[in-house]
């Protein structure tokens, strides 16, 4: 017997039903920010007119919505090891707009800044600044709390109550 491929009938897609069927797979997975599907579409060579059409169809049915993403972001990332401009760097990266960026993070300062959320990471790193000379361990906890998206009155605040602890030897 001979095999036979059955052919699917296809009908032909305006370049807007394709685009907009990509963004709805590629936001199927995960949430993404407007820019990231943006990104996705003009990697699949979209024009710029379609990518527009497309991105306000799935804003307006609520598909994409960078504030709500961001502050999901947020929220995800609050209680990890990573201070407000950590956040805001990969939101900008993300394509969040900064006045959205601003405004979720004013709204999260009070935990975000709280030093003892820093005091806290830097007690997990104590044994590494134990025998190290006062400005040299000094030197390096700012290095690690800033990297770390912390601010530098909230590093500080957590590094002389650590220091301190040290050389109480607390921790």
């Amino acid at each position: 017997m001979e095999r036979r491929k059955k052919r699917r009938d296809r009908t032909v897609q305006t370049p807007f039903q394709e685009a907009r069927e990509i963004g709805l797979s590629y936001l199927s997975r995960r949430a993404r920010s407007t820019h990231e599907v943006a990104q996705r579409l003009k990697q699949k060579e979209f024009s710029e007119e379609v990518i527009v059409e497309v991105l306000s169809e799935l804003g307006r049915l609520h598909f994409v919505d960078d504030r709500a993403y961001a502050r999901r972001w947020i929220e995800a990332r609050i209680d990890k090891a990573a201070g407000a401009r950590k956040l805001a760097q990969d939101l900008r990266r993300k394509g969040i707009a900064a006045d959205v960026i601003d405004e979720l993070l004013s709204e999260y300062s009070d935990r975000l800044e709280n030093p003892d959320r820093a005091v806290n990471l830097l007690r997990k790193q104590a044994w590494r600044y134990r025998s190290l000379e006062r400005e040299k361990a000094h030197r390096r906890m700012l290095g690690f709390l800033v990297r770390r998206g912390y601010y530098g009155k909230t590093a500080w605040e957590a590094i002389e109550h650590v220091w301190k602890e040290i050389e109480e030897d607390e921790i």
